[in-house]
């Protein structure tokens, strides 16, 4: 008898429930020119292991109808001032306001309005040229680990926990803040990094989700992702090829050649370009379409003439590079061991893609200048759990198919093309049919047809 009461005092004790995050106090946010965003700061874990805490600033624009829910956006970057992103854009979020609260925030360690950014150099990083030798690339190495430890000092344990699954469980406290027991998540260009981790760790928490122009950090194999990235280059290489006048492809092929031998000057940016230079200069030059291809015919003529100069986006930052120091990147990306993992994945995306070969970011930029990084990448590329609700993506010529290969992993989702140039379609592009799908997808769970275009 007594074993029977105690069995059933079990069955009828209510389950401790977890602390519940404190309520977010809304007021005004320091944002110009959107009087109705408001801001709250919340105080998050700085690690699944750590007491410390940091705190983050959150904001959101509210239901202008019967709120029934919260969306998440995370516009990319993958730097801070989210929450000046969303002040300059909430007329894209007009429908998905009527019943949701549109909600971001200033991410962890960088400049923005949330607490405890590292004290770093987030400017421009030229991209190293590849090394000609193991003693290259451990100069290289050692470069890289000398910048990384300069901005790790000011705070190490961020440092070492500024990656996009750090970003994940942010968001994830958010949702709790909330009160909200799924989420639905935009992650646009590189928020797409953080909408996939955020998947992989909380699949239970996720009722949408929705990328744009995104990379695919969900495969199973990442070597192969940089051969089917290559070949999405050389697809955008083909139509400006086609595109061009006839010999086009071959008077390239020859410059980069020639290039490689002997980099060819740019006395205007006070530059030299090696055959990779020119190859993801070229690039950036095919990204804004057709209406400025012949800038490329006359930039590549000019060249075989001699001089380069045209090949130059500014006299101010003349070579390829990106900004933003690489602290995030450099801990959700694989990067090479030895000199020979380098020239191995070089040559192999030559023989692929050979006109634009290995010169995109993730398979030039990335790895030779997260080479030696003080911190390893704790968030590497893995697959999402395919338990997940069916996914919405978008994609341009110039990341349609990587943004596929995320959605397409998981059962029912669709994809919306663009056939055309740009990037980020919900948000930088506010291309008003994909506006349209999204808010409709995000408020009623409603996929648009397969095959959906968008002009």
């Amino acid at each position: 008898m007594l074993k029977t009461l105690m069995a059933l005092a079990v069955l009828t004790t209510p389950v401790s429930a977890a602390t519940p995050q404190p309520a977010l106090q809304w007021s005004s946010c320091p944002v110009a020119d959107a009087p109705e965003l408001q801001c709250a700061d919340l105080p998050v874990a700085l690690s699944p292991k750590s007491d410390r805490k940091i705190t983050l600033k959150v904001a959101r624009l509210p239901a202008t109808g019967a709120k029934k829910g919260s969306v998440l956006v995370n516009f990319g970057g993958p730097q801070g001032y989210q929450i000046a992103s969303l002040g300059s854009r909430t007329k894209i979020f007009d429908r998905i306001r009527t019943s949701m609260d549109v909600v971001t925030w200033d991410p962890r360690g960088y400049p923005g309005l949330s607490g405890a950014a590292l004290q770093c150099d987030w400017g421009f990083v030229r991209t190293p040229a590849f090394p000609a030798d193991q003693a290259g690339f451990d100069r290289l190495a050692a470069a890289n680990k000398a910048r990384g430890d300069k901005c790790r000092t000011t705070d190490p344990e961020l440092f070492d926990h500024m990656d996009a699954a750090s970003d994940a469980r942010d968001a994830d406290a958010v949702r709790e803040a909330l009160g909200e027991d799924k989420m639905n998540f935009l992650g646009l260009s590189y928020g797409g990094t953080i909408a996939q981790s955020y998947a992989r760790l909380f699949p239970q928490r996720v009722r949408t989700m929705y990328v744009d122009g995104t990379g695919n950090h969900s495969p199973r194999d990442w070597g192969r992702e940089l051969g089917s990235i290559a070949r999405d280059n050389e697809r955008l290489m083909g139509r400006f090829l086609a595109w061009a006048p006839a010999g086009t492809e071959k008077r390239w092929r020859a410059l980069i050649a020639k290039a490689d031998r002997e980099p060819i000057p740019a006395p205007k940016a006070e530059a030299r370009y090696d055959g990779t230079q020119l190859r993801s200069l070229a690039f950036l030059k095919l990204r804004p379409g057709p209406t400025r291809w012949g800038d490329l015919v006359a930039a590549i003529t000019a060249a075989e003439a001699g001089d380069a100069s045209a090949f130059a986006l500014s006299s101010r930052q003349p070579y390829p590079g990106l900004p933003g120091g690489g602290v995030k990147e450099c801990l959700d990306f694989p990067r090479p061991a030895t000199q020979r993992d380098v020239a191995r994945t070089v040559k192999r995306l030559r023989a692929i893609a050979p006109n634009l070969g290995a010169a995109f970011p993730l398979a030039w930029h990335l790895p030779l200048t997260c080479a030696g990084w003080p911190t390893r990448a704790t968030n590497p590329p893995a697959p999402m759990p395919r338990t997940l609700p069916p996914l919405l993506g978008a994609g341009t010529w110039q990341d349609y198919a990587s943004t596929r290969r995320v959605v397409e992993q998981i059962p029912g989702s669709r994809m919306i093309e663009h056939d055309g140039p740009g990037h980020n379609l919900f948000g930088a592009m506010a291309n008003p049919c994909v506006i349209d799908h999204v808010s409709r997808y995000v408020t009623e769970r409603r996929l648009p047809p397969r095959g959906t275009t968008c002009p």
